[in-house]
């Protein structure tokens, strides 16, 4: 029996590779920005900004830091050497996980992060589900079970969803909001209607937008608007940035909330001060970073994320993005441990609001 599983295992394997060296031998060009894109529908926000800048092969890219993803290194990473192996094996932190019923008991404007990149955002009578992913993407292990909070939630008005990454856009998960929230309104960068379209209920609301510009949301209570990360899409081999990934930034009279979605350094975070004088929280990655040869274009480390926390001008950095998913080579505690360091040296302690999962913070 131990062998034919062997067996089995060591075809699968080979199928993979097979399938990531052909995914490989299509990426063998770069990416040159060739025009811009962006929803004729939606207002743009940026003067002069011309739109989302795509390639000559139809597809997004990031205009400071053209990306495109290799095959060859994820299988260098994977099959190379991996110096924090033994302190990720020997680290058996985790995650403490609340029960959030009092949180949904209550009405008052708040933060709920969900782990990951899933927060419930209550403010101003709206309620807001970012990158909701309540069971567990393909091939990626939980460090953290978490039980799905939908029994909790009364009501969705809004599910943000920064890039189509299945530890992003899970279908399993916005299948089951779509069928309990039947209004509820998707909304995601541009061409992400393709699979959502198939995904939600006829009746849920959709908009897809480019960069730098606002959804029309005909809504008084709050203002939404995408924006700008360093990043990258793909579902399968061959999609790769034909979606569009981005940040989301959340407007009330009184509160504004930035939500990095997945994000590199760069200038995207003074991009967003200026725009926004007055950022409120600032929710950031600062996990699945190591190794940086291979991550740096697309994750911060937790050094990067204080330096676009400062970039932005915000009051409050609320991290995620972490100690949820083993997605990347750093012990699960590493990150937050870091970011704690780096606010320390940056006298900004008083400044990070670092939740449990299922814990969440009074919007002040």
């Amino acid at each position: 029996m131990k062998k034919w599983l062997y067996r089995i295992g060591f075809v699968f394997l080979i199928l993979f590779a097979v399938l990531l060296l052909v995914a490989a031998w299509s990426e063998t060009d770069t990416a040159t920005m060739s025009s811009y894109k962006n929803n004729p529908e939606l207002p743009t926000i940026k003067p002069e900004w011309p739109g989302t800048p795509v390639d000559q092969k139809d597809r997004f890219m990031n205009d400071e830091f053209p990306f495109l993803p290799s095959s060859i290194d994820l299988l260098k990473w994977k099959f190379g050497n991996h110096p924090f192996k033994e302190a990720k094996e020997n680290d058996t932190a985790r995650l403490e996980v609340k029960d959030p019923s009092g949180f949904f008991a209550s009405t008052a404007d708040g933060i709920l992060w969900l782990g990951h990149a899933s927060f419930f955002i209550r403010i101003n009578g709206v309620n807001i589900l970012t990158d909701p992913i309540f069971g567990k993407p393909p091939v990626v292990q939980r460090f953290v079970e978490v039980p799905s909070p939908l029994e909790h939630i009364q009501k969705v008005d809004y599910v943000m969803l920064s890039h189509d990454h299945r530890d992003h856009m899970d279908e399993a998960t916005l299948r089951d909001i779509a069928a309990k929230f039947p209004n509820a309104t998707f909304l995601a960068g541009l061409r992400s209607d393709d699979v959502l379209g198939k995904w939600k209920t006829p009746t849920n609301p959709m908009q897809v937008s480019g960069w730098f510009q606002e959804f029309r949301l005909n809504d008084p209570r709050i203002k939404m608007y995408f924006v700008p990360v360093r990043h990258w899409s793909r579902r399968g081999l061959f999609d790769t940035n034909w979606r569009l990934w981005g940040g989301f930034v959340l407007q009330t009279e009184k509160t504004t909330i930035y939500f990095g979605g997945d994000s590199g350094y760069g200038r995207h975070y003074q991009e967003a001060a200026e725009l926004f004088p007055i950022i409120d929280y600032f929710i950031v990655g600062i996990g699945a970073y190591e190794p940086r040869w291979f991550m740096e274009a697309n994750h911060n480390n937790p050094a990067d994320a204080v330096k676009g926390f400062l970039d932005s001008g915000a009051r409050y950095l609320i991290p995620m993005h972490y100690g949820t998913f083993d997605l990347s080579d750093e012990p699960p505690s590493q990150p937050l441990r870091q970011l704690m360091e780096e606010a320390e040296r940056n006298g900004i302690t008083d400044k990070v609001r670092a939740l449990a999962i299922n814990g969440s913070i009074v919007i002040e």
